[in-house]
């Protein structure tokens, strides 16, 4: 049974001032799940173990696996080659501290930002999902998963089918196991076929080397990074700490619970086009259709789709789009709020707007900005008279702020 991957939102009010938007378009809570079935359980266990047993045969197990109270993980996603956007990705789930199934889940914050199943899984790791065009975004391979910490890689699998967008899928997942420094093993999972590092068994990683795409091979409704941490007793180990987690925090960089930012602007010739799934009724790979542009006529329709993470009602985002002489073309605002959802708050979503250019429109570099949660985000995008053959890429920008 494929899991609905969109919430579509179609607008029917006008906010005051604004732009209507066309669609607005939110992550629902199931978009981004994974299901680890008890045959799952026991094939991660197996996997630790016998690569444990592997690193104590050649020596290579970290000498002093103190699992000390120390802020050692670095960011484990990497965008591959020119990236000119501002994000890459949503975050669905954290590790949830609750009660198993049907009580309610709990998050490290005491939130609901989790999961838990009939079967008894309480998730168990982080979820970090491709965003906006996740299908087409594993295609391209734009998102690479590197080592969160320095290590040995104590297991791996790859070659397993990765286009699932269900629970409960019979395939295993592509994955790579590391036995960290630090004394924990992480485990990466999902990750999309044939692209898993050729280092062996063994190989020692340093922080931030490659360790294979974003994919969704195995139990997965979409594509995303599955990371999760062990202690030597094989208990789950929440990298985050909050309210119900009492654990040190272990990330480098301090991660926020709620991190509202536009991830891309981009301009389009059509709307873009979204899937539900990987793969179409007949079993055949299908991806979004986003029909980027970034060059226009005079009187060609202009589409802007914005997407955000960890987007709240009430968080405003002045737009405007100028001239190439400063002037304004179009100035609106947008706040989630006014869509009229079910949840005042969303992992993931995104928007877009229909333009006519006139047929006076002066040719040159016109400039989309958004002002939102005190950060300024622009985009460009040109107009001439179409004398030369289109060019369909995204333009060049400065390079985006962190993550």
């Amino acid at each position: 049974m494929k899991l609905p991957f969109w919430t579509v939102v179609l607008l029917s009010w006008a906010f005051a001032h604004a732009q209507a938007p066309e669609h607005v378009r939110v992550v629902s809570d199931d978009a981004f799940y994974d299901l680890s079935s008890p045959r799952q359980q026991q094939r991660i266990a197996a996997n630790i173990e016998q690569g444990l047993g592997e690193l104590r045969r050649q020596g290579r197990l970290p000498s002093d696996s103190t699992q000390a109270s120390v802020m050692d993980l670095a960011w484990p996603l990497q965008p591959v080659g020119r990236f000119d956007q501002f994000g890459y990705h949503g975050t669905s789930n954290f590790v949830d501290h609750g009660l198993p199934y049907p009580h309610p889940v709990q998050d490290y914050a005491c939130g609901s930002r989790s999961y838990n199943l009939p079967n008894g899984y309480n998730h168990a790791g982080t979820d970090y999902y491709l965003w906006p065009f996740p299908w087409a975004m594993m295609d391209a391979g734009q998102v690479r998963i590197v080592a969160a910490a320095a290590g040995v890689i104590l297991a791996k699998d790859d070659g397993n089918f990765d286009r699932d967008c269900a629970l409960g899928a019979a395939t295993d997942p592509n994955d790579v196991y590391v036995m960290q420094d630090d004394g924990l093993v992480a485990v990466y999972l999902h990750m999309r076929k044939d692209s898993v590092t050729s280092l062996p068994i063994g190989a020692r990683v340093a922080a931030g080397d490659y360790l294979g795409l974003v994919g969704s091979s195995g139990s997965s409704t979409g594509p995303h990074l599955h990371f999760e941490l062990r202690d030597a007793a094989g208990a789950i180990v929440d990298p985050r700490n909050g309210a119900c987690n009492a654990a040190p925090d272990r990330w480098i960089v301090f991660q926020a619970y709620e991190d509202p930012h536009i991830d891309t602007i981009s301009t389009h010739s059509a709307e873009p086009e979204f899937v539900e799934c990987g793969v179409d009724a007949d079993g055949n790979a299908v991806a979004e259709t986003p029909h980027y542009e970034n060059e226009f006529k005079p009187g060609d329709a202009l589409w802007v789709f914005v997407s955000y993470r960890d987007q709240r009602n009430g968080e405003l985002t002045q737009f405007s789009i100028m001239r190439p002489d400063g002037s304004v073309f179009a100035q609106w605002d947008f706040d989630l709020v006014s869509q009229g959802n079910p949840k005042p708050f969303y992992s993931g979503t995104g928007a877009d707007w229909k333009f006519t250019l006139p047929a006076d429109a002066p040719i040159g570099v016109w400039t989309i900005t958004a002002l939102f949660q005190g950060q300024t985000y622009t985009r460009s995008f040109s107009v001439d008279w179409g004398w030369l053959p289109r060019r369909t890429r995204l333009p060049p920008r400065p390079r985006p702020p962190p993550h």
